[in-house]
């Protein structure tokens, strides 16, 4: 179990506890007291939302605190609710609301949908800071049970004394700050992003608006009341339910599209680093994935060049051939490179290319990982090639059986099949002689092999007749696999190449060479590229013992 994990686990254990005692708390012998029904069950149908919505996230994406922090912040925003109620419950829930009151907008704003410069988070988090600090202070000092009403429910109301009207002022004017740099960022980071990536962030950055500038009318509101009154009867059931409830209500809401946001539109979280990962180590989809997220565009993919050798141009994460979608009106593509070399490609929306940096920037900042990952594609794509190479070599030795059974049973069998009828028939053994002569010669032209004696004989000159193949030896199975390539093709030509670290024989085809000749050439370690409407094969002309055997 993950701590993540294991922190929802805990979640969920204390919204159990908090419940019931809310419940046991607000129960008296006669039944629930009048007009606390409605609100009481919105706050613990909210309350019992928070772990579910924990789990979900978690279960998604299991590495990430997402999942808890939500939790713990819809949670703190039911308990909040319910700081009116009176009694012991009342307290703690008042207590709550004053430390997380910022809460839900630090959580938000890190979110990695919303691209919160940093200067602002920092701005956002002191003033979280200060509202808790000052609305903890508060409640160690205050006596429970002689505070404002409004502040929070109280047996014993009490005008404000002047300690606890210095901490709420402070307190207040934090949350004011907050919230409303809240509003700022949130909408100004929501209309830089293009058009295409807006949809998916509207379920996050509308509610978070809304609850901002509700948070900021309740502090106020609290502060206010608090020093306007101390009695509960005092006070308005109406703005009670406006400054104490809509902020609850608001955070149900935005809790909700962040939990959209990860459950639906976040590609899942790959698993997470392993205990033993070397440094620098990274899941499979990485790039992918923090691009989707930096970008706020859930349709990225992200492709590598093949290699040089390979018939496919792009692959993606898992080095499977993929091909790049350049048609389409509603996508783009973003080439990434390092000097004269290509990295990788990006797919994104459309809408993204309304900043043309956007993109490359975000890449870049990810450039090291982004060739790591690069390098893993080619090196997976490299490994499914040797898997399939490796089933076509074990069943490469049924073709010749196969081939060998059509002969014969085009060829002499079926003309002793002939022989037989006709024998059978009456016919004189003198007027088949001839016939059965012929087919004891076609069964020793068989016996030689599916190839040339001349081949295994005098080599590729003299299995090969009239072409420039260089009159000199070779070993058998790299001429077996030249012959195979050429033979045929009246415009194949021979060429010995030596490079720095090995001789090759350079085989030029006017035909793409059959997989099982191209099967041949890897298993040997050697290539074959298409140029133009030609194809090159080389094959390595000095060939190891474990090799030779092929």
């Amino acid at each position: 179990m993950t701590r993540p994990s294991t922190a929802v686990a805990v979640l969920t254990a204390l919204t159990v506890l908090v419940v019931a005692g809310g419940w046991a708390e607000l129960l008296n012998p006669l039944g629930l007291r009048a007009g606390d029904s409605g609100g009481a069950v919105f706050i613990t149908m909210a309350a019992l939302a928070a772990p579910v919505l924990a789990w979900a996230i978690v279960r998604r994406h299991p590495d990430e605190w997402t999942g808890p922090l939500v939790g713990v912040t819809l949670l703190a925003a039911m308990l909040g609710g319910a700081r009116g109620t009176g009694g012991a419950l009342a307290f703690a829930a008042g207590t709550v609301a004053l430390v997380t009151a910022l809460l839900p907008a630090v959580v938000a704003l890190r979110h990695p949908f919303v691209q919160t410069p940093p200067s602002a988070v920092r701005a956002i988090v002191i003033c979280a800071v200060t509202a808790a600090a000052t609305g903890g202070l508060l409640a160690v000092s205050a006596p429970p049970d002689e505070i404002p009403a409004p502040w929070w429910g109280s047996t014993h109301p009490a005008p404000a004394s002047a300690f606890g009207t210095i901490a709420m002022s402070v307190h207040t004017g934090a949350v004011v700050a907050g919230g409303l740099l809240t509003v700022v960022v949130a909408i100004s980071g929501y209309r830089a992003l293009p058009r295409g990536g807006r949809p998916a962030l509207r379920p996050m950055v509308f509610p978070l608006a809304g609850w901002s500038l509700a948070a900021v009318g309740g502090a106020v509101w609290t502060l206010v009341a608090g020093l306007a009154v101390s009695a509960v009867d005092d006070l308005n059931d109406a703005q009670v339910a406006l400054f104490i409830m809509l902020p609850a209500v608001l955070m149900v809401l935005l809790a909700g599209g962040i939990g959209w946001i990860e459950l639906m539109v976040r590609r899942p979280s790959a698993i997470g680093v392993p205990d033993d990962a070397a440094p620098g180590w990274y899941p499979q989809g990485y790039v992918q994935d923090l691009l989707s997220r930096a970008l706020a565009d859930p349709t990225i993919r992200v492709l590598y060049p093949a290699g040089a050798d390979a018939a496919e141009r792009w692959v993606d994460v898992q080095g499977l051939p993929a091909a790049a979608d350049g048609t389409a009106a509603d996508r783009a593509s973003t080439l990434i490179s390092r000097g004269d070399a290509v990295i990788g490609l990006i797919e994104h929306d459309a809408a993204t290319s309304t900043r043309p940096d956007a993109v490359e920037l975000v890449a870049t900042g990810a450039g090291l990982v982004m060739e790591t990952e690069r390098l893993l594609a080619d090196a997976r794509r490299d490994l499914e090639r040797s898997r399939v190479l490796a089933s076509r070599l074990l069943s490469a030795s049924d073709q010749p059986r196969a081939e060998l059974r059509r002969q014969l049973v085009e060829g002499p069998l079926h003309r002793l099949e002939q022989v037989a009828a006709e024998l059978a028939a009456g016919a004189p053994i003198a007027d088949v002689i001839a016939r059965l002569n012929d087919v004891a010669a076609q069964v020793r032209l068989i016996s030689h092999g599916l190839f040339p004696s001349s081949l295994s004989a005098g080599g590729l000159a003299a299995a090969l007749p009239g072409s420039d193949v260089p009159d000199h030896r070779y070993p058998a199975v790299v001429e077996l696999t030249a012959y195979l390539a050429a033979v045929g093709d009246p415009t194949a030509h021979f060429v010995d190449a030596v490079t720095e670290d090995r001789s090759l024989l350079v085989i030029g085809c006017g035909r793409q060479p059959a997989p099982a000749v191209h099967d041949r050439v890897v298993a040997l370690g050697g290539f074959v590229q298409r140029r133009g409407d030609r194809w090159s094969i080389g094959v390595p002309t000095a060939i190891s013992a474990d090799r030779a055997t092929g």
